[in-house]
């Protein structure tokens, strides 16, 4: 492992090391106040401000605004990075042809320049998994609400497997759906849609279940680390419930799957 760090380096001095940075398979940081510019299935503007542009040895290119976890803008592994001087800036470029797509960030001032030659060989083993989420429920139903029975675990439907049939403490049926991500609108709608079975009467009777005939007192509880305010309200307004288990919250594959219309 090696790490080479300049400080305030100008532009010709960083584009020179983000090209070597670049041939040699290493990564480069830059702290910069940038502009960045994107092109491809729709286009975007971000204008200036200060920023972390991360480039990794695969093509991928990370733009980090100084608050938030995810990226502002990236490209994905898979494309290429380069660098180039443009009217006395330097210009960090990320580009992929399937699809077409750009990302160009013109650095205005460079605060920083890290290039880092690592290695990491190691597998990300990941802890807390769904089905770890369903045992630690089976076993502790309390924790989603005190008096609350497990009948059911996976208990299968038109819609598919219902991971939680239960009781709580007077007797009602509770549908239980639970997700090892954020939870987003499509995890409230298949709730809402397992819930419809019991209220219409059309779910499977099972001993201890419900009979039938609609019920509509039949609650529905989703279950996930965390959930945006806008997927709470959708919950509330349709008489379902949330319960947050963040023990469970990790940067869980998947969850970058989500558009943002889901959330």
């Amino acid at each position: 492992m090696v790490a080479e760090q300049l400080d305030a380096p100008d532009p010709e001095t960083l584009v020179g090391e983000a090209k070597a940075a670049f041939r040699d398979g290493a990564m480069l940081t830059v702290q910069a106040h940038c502009e960045v510019e994107y092109e491809g299935r729709t286009s975007g503007h971000l204008g200036p401000g200060d920023r972390i542009l991360v480039a990794k040895p695969d093509g991928t290119f990370l733009v980090h605004q100084p608050t938030g976890h995810k990226p502002v803008n990236w490209m994905p592994g898979g494309g290429t990075v380069s660098a180039r001087a443009s009217d006395e800036d330097a210009v960090l470029l990320a580009r992929r042809t399937n699809p077409t797509e750009r990302v160009e960030a013109r650095i205005l001032e460079a605060y920083g320049v890290t290039r880092f030659d690592a290695t990491d060989g190691a597998t990300y083993e990941e802890s807390g998994t769904e089905a770890e989420m369903h045992e630690y429920i089976e076993t502790n139903p309390e924790v989603l609400e005190e008096g609350l029975r497990i009948v059911e675990h996976e208990r299968e439907s038109k819609y598919g497997f219902i991971d939680f049939f239960a009781r709580d403490e007077a007797g009602t049926p509770v549908v239980v759906e639970v997700k090892r991500i954020q939870a987003t609108l499509n995890h409230f709608d298949q709730l809402q849609r397992y819930v419809s079975l019991y209220q219409e009467g059309e779910a499977s009777p099972r001993e201890g279940g419900v009979t039938a005939e609609s019920n509509d007192e039949v609650r529905g509880i989703l279950v996930a680390p965390s959930a945006s305010e806008r997927v709470k309200r959708a919950l509330r307004d349709n008489g379902l419930e949330f319960v947050e288990l963040s023990e469970f919250e990790t940067d869980a594959k998947g969850a970058t799957e989500a558009k943002l219309t889901d959330f």
